[in-house]
C-alpha cells in the first residue's frame, strides 16, 4: 500500500504540504514530485495534482510555485508574486484577444438575420471590452514597474 493510502490525504494536499516546507526560491524536482505523489511524470494525473496543489498552497500557506521547464517546480519568493500574477492576467488577456480575434473574421454574410443581430449585440459589447483590457494591461504593467511614478520612492516632495 502507497504512503497516500496510508495517510487518507489527496495527493495534492500531500504535495502541497510538502512544498510548505520549502523555503521561497528551493525547487522540487519532477522525479521527486513523481515519487512524493506516485504518479509519472509527464502524465495528465501529474498535471492534475500539480493545479491541485498549487490552489491547496496559495489558499491555505500563502504561497505559490512555477514551473521551470523539464526541471521542476520552484516557490516563488513573494516579491516575484506580482509578477507571477501578471504572467496570469497576461494569458487571459491574450484568450480574450482570440475571442474578440475570432468575432472579427466571423463570415457575417452568410449568417442568418437571427445570427447577424447576436452578432452585433456580442461584437458591440466585444469593442468595449477590448479597449477597457487594453487599457488596464497597460496599467497593471505600469504598476508592476519598480519605477512606477506613484510609488513611494519616486515621490517628491
Amino acid at each position: 500500500m502507497s504512503n497516500i493510502t496510508i495517510n487518507n490525504k489527496k495527493k495534492s494536499e500531500i504535495l502541497a504540504e510538502k512544498m510548505n516546507e520549502l523555503k521561497y526560491g528551493e525547487m522540487m524536482t519532477h522525479a521527486q514530485i513523481s515519487v512524493l505523489i506516485d504518479e509519472p511524470y509527464p502524465s495528465g494525473k501529474y498535471n492534475f495534482t500539480i493545479t491541485g496543489a498549487k490552489k491547496i498552497l496559495l489558499n491555505n500557506y500563502n504561497k505559490t510555485i512555477e514551473n521551470i521547464q523539464k526541471e521542476g517546480y520552484r516557490v516563488v519568493e513573494p516579491d516575484n508574486f506580482v509578477n507571477q500574477s501578471l504572467k496570469h492576467y497576461k494569458r487571459g488577456f491574450n484568450e480574450m484577444k482570440k475571442g474578440f480575434d475570432t468575432l472579427e473574421h466571423a463570415p457575417i454574410k452568410d449568417m442568418t438575420q437571427e445570427g447577424r443581430n447576436t452578432y452585433r449585440r456580442v461584437h458591440d459589447r466585444a469593442i468595449t471590452l477590448a479597449a477597457n483590457m487594453k487599457g488596464v494591461s497597460v496599467e497593471l504593467r505600469t504598476l508592476g514597474s519598480k519605477n512606477h511614478p506613484m510609488a513611494l520612492e519616486n515621490i517628491k516632495n
